[in-house]
């Protein structure tokens, strides 16, 4: 047994590197300086890294390991960047002209533009390719004024605010940040076992419900009755408090107040408006608004889901759609020496070429088009992944390239499924990682009748109808038109809605609106309708992994042993935040962190 000798330059790399995982992992306090990875400068040079997959763990890899010298190779299977944070534009030639000026003025990397998508063929009801055809019917190429920005998320929408590792990542990467509205009072509610299906203003139940249990437990409070530890000194404290918080008479009674909304609104003169009325507590608790149950699963509870952490304001999107993230990441200015051998000839070396050899960027490290089927490690000092690409002649075939480490993204079912050198242990745990479906609708509305007919001004209206809820956009207030996310769903429902051809998905999104907004049909471009489930999306097996942490302890433990080998795993699967792109980054944060640690430190264990 021999000791490991420590240089100055190892210890000292050894300290950035643990002063960078103690922030990522809490242990340095919760400074946001903190939230993106300490690593030192060059500490990968001449070392290479394989990425799998060009979503945005997998682009965030990149980009944190290209800054430090490493020769990185990111595989894409898909024709397009991304993963599962997709946002869909139109078409029409004109518009995507003037989106590459706005954003994008020396159109690199073409594909970041997507304008249609297509289901797995092998599995889907619906296998035609789907086209965005929103316009602007009332722009003019050419003219000063650009159109209304028409998009639709069709994968992640919204970032909460103490999501500050992806918010200090876009900050970084120069996104703009804009507020994504969860909650307008205006937003509407509709069950089947309320008021014979009639849909109500959130504002009218919720402050209902507050009043009557501000004043009920008044009167508890006044009939002599303590409240826990509050000391009978403190009464009055009590009630004031409850009639602040139900907004009581002075007798401690509620009636209709103007939080409820009006039917009528008040104006000048003699117009006094008129008061919604009282919505009766027996109803409300019978109304199915109070919901329950795992809100992953079911639509939760209509009048308290803005409590959540996840979902409470301040949340935010940035500017133009969200793929604007991992679009920055593609266009960040990357080193030479970030490159590799592989994938510089053809038409890739042609544009390096056309642009001098100098300005490159992180697109220039992905390969779309590039399906691994194997990921294996043979020997100590190297891993090797196996690829299906198109050679130049445009036939298929079996290829491979050899890294120091690999960094894998894929989603864990599927990577259980090709061959790797992990344990069979290890192989079924990826296996058993849950998946929750999910499926989104999105039309674009002939005008904005929400805001027109019913003061909705962003946010989300909820029904137990299949749809689960109508998402309205948070840009472009009072504009001409504008793109409804018509549909949000996602567990068993979504599984149900996902098995449906696009006829069927685009009626019964119909069917909801009208639930909702009388004439809804009518409102919107119907027959441009866009549907996706995630589930059968190529190279996806779902919306997102379940809650692997907390429902399968056991798992996730096993898949969070890491690294294996030199094998690395991140997305959003390897984290206490599933679905959300707060959990994929911070997965990469901690795989790149590790993988710099185990290049120089041993952490002073002995070495065989």
């Amino acid at each position: 047994m021999r000791i490991r000798s420590f240089t100055r330059r190892s210890v000292m790399q050894s300290l950035a590197v643990l002063g960078g995982m103690a922030g990522i992992a809490g242990l340095g306090g919760t400074a946001r300086a903190d939230s993106l990875p300490v690593l030192p400068d060059g500490i990968g040079r001449g070392r290479t890294v394989g990425i799998v997959g060009a979503g945005l763990a997998g682009l965030t890899a990149a980009y944190l390991l290209a800054d430090k010298g490493f020769r990185v190779v990111v595989f894409e299977g898909d024709s397009r960047y991304g993963g599962r944070s997709l946002t869909v534009r139109p078409s029409d030639p004109a518009y995507r002209q003037w989106w590459f000026n706005r954003y994008n003025p020396q159109a690199l990397f073409a594909e970041m533009y997507v304008s249609s998508y297509r289901e797995n063929p092998a599995s889907s009801p619906v296998p035609e390719e789907q086209t965005c055809r929103f316009r602007d019917r009332r722009w003019e190429p050419g003219e000063e004024d650009g159109p209304v920005e028409l998009f639709f998320n069709a994968g992640p929408g919204r970032i909460p605010s103490n999501h500050y590792r992806l918010i200090d990542l876009c900050q970084a990467l120069g996104v703009e940040m804009e507020p994504y509205i969860f909650l307008s009072e205006s937003n509407l509610l509709q069950s089947a076992a309320f008021d014979s299906g009639r849909p109500i203003a959130f504002r009218q139940v919720n402050y209902s419900l507050l009043g009557q249990l501000s004043a009920a437990v008044a009167q508890f409070v006044i009939d002599g009755h303590a409240l826990g530890q509050i000391s009978a000194g403190q009464r009055d404290e009590v009630l004031q408090m409850l009639k602040e918080l139900g907004n009581l008479q002075s007798d401690f009674s509620f009636s209709a107040t103007p939080e409820l909304g009006y039917s009528v609104q008040p104006g000048g003169w003699r117009r006094s408006g008129v008061v919604n009325p009282v919505v009766p507590i027996d109803e409300i608790l019978s109304s199915g608004f109070i919901g329950g149950g795992n809100p992953e699963f079911s639509p939760g509870s209509f009048l308290f889901n803005s409590n959540r952490i996840i979902w409470q304001p301040t949340l935010m999107q940035p500017v133009g759609g969200m793929d604007r993230i991992w679009q920055q990441l593609l266009l960040s200015p990357i080193g030479a020496e970030a490159l590799t051998d592989y994938g510089t000839g053809g038409a890739r070396g042609q544009a390096l070429a056309d642009r001098g050899g100098e300005a490159l960027y992180l697109g220039d490290l992905v390969h779309l088009g590039h399906q691994v089927t194997r990921i294996e490690q043979t020997d100590a000092e190297g891993i090797t992944i196996g690829f299906r690409a198109a050679d130049p002649d445009g036939t298929v075939s079996e290829r491979s390239e050899r890294f120091d480490y690999c960094i894998c993204t894929m989603a864990p079912n599927l990577l259980a499924e090709i061959p790797t050198t992990l344990s069979e242990r290890f192989r079924t745990a990826l296996r058993n990682v849950p998946k929750t479906p999910a499926i989104k609708v999105g039309f674009q509305g002939k005008t904005r009748f929400w805001e027109e007919e019913d003061q909705i001004y962003g946010g989300i209206s909820w029904t137990d109808h299949i749809i689960g809820q109508i998402w309205y956009p948070s840009e472009d207030f009072t504009a001409h038109t504008g793109v409804l996310t018509a549909a949000y769903n996602r567990g068993p429902m979504a599984a149900v809605f996902g098995e449906y051809d696009q006829a069927t998905r685009i009626s019964t999104a119909l069917e909801g609106g009208e639930r909702l907004h009388a004439g809804y049909t009518n409102k919107v471009y119907a027959d441009q309708g866009l549907s996706i489930a995630w589930q059968h999306m190529p190279n996806q097996v779902a919306g997102w992994p379940g809650d692997t942490a907390g429902s399968y302890p056991d798992i996730y433990r096993t898949i969070t042993t890491q690294p294996q080998g030199r094998l690395y795993l991140a997305g959003d699967a390897y984290s206490y935040l599933p679905g959300w792109q707060e959990g994929s980054v911070d997965a990469v944060f901690q795989a790149v962190t590790a993988l710099a640690f185990n290049l120089d430190v041993d952490t002073l264990r002995a070495v065989q």
